[in-house]
């Protein structure tokens, strides 16, 4: 999501630091967790990993956090596209 539109804002590595924070993760292993999944999950594989979660509330979880990334400023047509691509993709995985 911090790609979509080309470039990662101030705004959005604050979200990013904060979220760590929100899941009540120390700040060195949140940093850790951060590193190794920009190194090892190419943007594309990681919102296939995210469509591949089944439950509802890891769903709503993982959404409601893209969405705050995406909203930290103008949101911009590649952003709604990952959304509204996560969300069909979540409907027709659970009407499957």
């Amino acid at each position: 999501m911090m790609m979509a539109d080309g470039e990662i804002s101030d705004g959005e590595l604050e979200v990013i630091q904060r979220m760590g924070a929100e899941f009540g993760i120390d700040d060195l292993r949140w940093r850790t967790i951060w590193k190794e999944a920009r190194s090892t999950l190419p943007d594309r594989a990681a919102l296939e990993a995210a469509a591949a979660i089944t439950r509802p509330e890891a769903q709503q979880l993982i959404y409601e956090q893209l969405y705050v990334l995406a909203t930290d400023g103008d949101i911009v047509d590649s952003e709604w596209d990952i959304l509204e691509w996560l969300d069909e993709t979540w409907r027709a995985n659970e009407a499957g």
